[in-house]
């Protein structure tokens, strides 16, 4: 599993200059509460995004042991199989 591919930071939600991005005053409490639950929700969607991300490539991974896993149980099966049919007594040591 790779370390540290991804840096996630939560960002500031209500800092603000004189103005927001708009030039516009944030002069109201309703004005600046929605501006911060934009900003939360933006970045919720930005942390699920890298969740998914995360899930998809640990899906890969583990698909991809369960492949190894299951050609190394047949390679045991089928040397199972041949030392079973080996008779101990007719083989030289």
């Amino acid at each position: 599993m790779p370390f540290a591919k991804r840096i996630v930071e939560p960002q500031w939600l209500c800092r603000r200059a004189d103005a927001d991005e708009e030039g516009l005053l944030l002069q109201d409490l309703c004005a600046f509460s929605n501006v911060a639950l934009s900003r939360t929700l933006r970045q919720l969607s930005d942390l699920a995004k890298h969740a998914c991300s995360l899930f998809q490539e640990l899906e890969h991974e583990l698909v991809a042991t369960n492949r190894r896993v299951c050609a190394l149980r047949e390679k045991m099966s089928r040397i199972q199989e041949t030392t079973g049919a080996l008779d101990p007594k007719q083989e030289a040591v």
